[in-house]
């Protein structure tokens, strides 16, 4: 892929009628994605993409992938709660 991939994208949820950011990931080229979670227990979702991979399709981008890692959190879910959003600088 040549198209650019985010360098910080937030994980909210809308759960209980809020808007609240509870995870993080941020890569830069030439490093790993890192994870920061911001709320454990609504922050599971993004620590399971971060341990297990993104799905696509039948296959799983590990956070290894850097780049497309990070193109696929923002792919469209189908969850009700969540919402990642690109919060690149």
């Amino acid at each position: 892929m040549t198209e650019q991939a985010a360098t910080r994208v937030a994980l909210y949820t809308f759960a209980q009628h809020t808007n609240r950011r509870v995870a993080e990931f941020n890569w830069q080229p030439g490093q790993p994605v890192s994870l920061t979670i911001l709320d454990p227990e609504w922050g599971a979702v993004a620590q399971d993409f971060y341990d297990n991979g993104v799905p696509v399709g039948a296959e799983r981008v590990p956070p290894e992938a850097g780049a497309e890692f990070m193109r696929a959190l923002l792919q469209r879910f189908r969850m009700s709660y969540y919402k990642f959003v690109d919060e690149s600088g």
